[in-house]
């Protein structure tokens, strides 16, 4: 029996929920040949084994917007090389989970569209930001205060301007203490005392329209939405 040893795993994860996404309906494909992936119990993964240290893989799909995503091998964990993939969903899939869709269009000359945008709800979440440390266990984040939200897969953002740290809370320890994987580069001069604000986003099609998936009601009081710039 020949044995392939797995250069690391594609794991699908819904940018909303923060979930792993368990359905099918996905068209995955490596310089134009098709990859089947693996349903298991936690969601749909592929594995792979490419020669390359950096892999480019195309998704498509009826559900999500699709997307081309890069993978480089060093960046991985060695022990668990597995990375994910967060998808954004399109409006009128019929999503399993309470939301609504905040619409508008983009107008800006300078931007490129499509284009990945974002939204902050108006709804605080009672946490703060004390204290951002990184050492070989990773990236980590501590709050203040108090919350009965889940925040683990969910996008959320602190600070304002160029000391904006955006970033997805992945594990928990302790009471208010979260390793987290920064979208961008994490700032150097965050403020402490910065309010932690829950963020929905999505991608523009070509004209720069947009149909951002938000919690109920927030598509009647979000007033701004921003380009993501990192």
């Amino acid at each position: 029996m020949i044995q392939m040893r797995m250069a690391f795993a594609l794991r699908l994860v819904d940018d909303f929920t923060g979930q792993c996404i368990r359905k099918k309906g996905f068209l995955f494909s490596v310089e134009g040949r098709v990859i089947h992936p693996v349903e298991k119990d936690e969601g749909l993964y592929l594995f792979m084994e490419p020669q390359e240290s950096v892999t480019r893989v195309r998704i498509e799909s009826t559900d999500y917007h699709s997307c081309s995503v890069l993978i480089e091998k060093k960046q991985l964990n060695p022990d668990e090389p597995v990375a994910d993939v967060r998808l954004y969903g399109k409006p009128g899939r019929g999503h399993p989970y309470p939301h609504e869709y905040l619409t508008g269009k983009i107008e800006s000359s300078r931007t490129a569209f499509p284009a990945e945008v974002y939204a902050a709800r108006t709804r605080p979440t009672g946490l703060i930001f004390r204290e951002y440390r990184k050492g070989p266990d990773g990236e980590w984040i501590f709050f203040q205060g108090f919350t009965k939200e889940n925040l683990i897969g969910k996008p959320f953002m602190a600070g304002s301007g160029s000391e904006t740290a955006r970033f997805i809370p992945m594990e928990k320890r302790g009471i208010n203490e979260y390793r987290i994987e920064p979208v961008g580069t994490f700032p150097a001069k965050l403020k402490e005392g910065a309010p932690i604000t829950r963020i929905y986003r999505s991608v523009t099609d070509g004209a720069g329209a947009y149909a951002i998936p938000v919690d109920p009601g927030e598509e009647q009081l979000i007033e701004e939405v921003m380009v993501l710039h990192i």
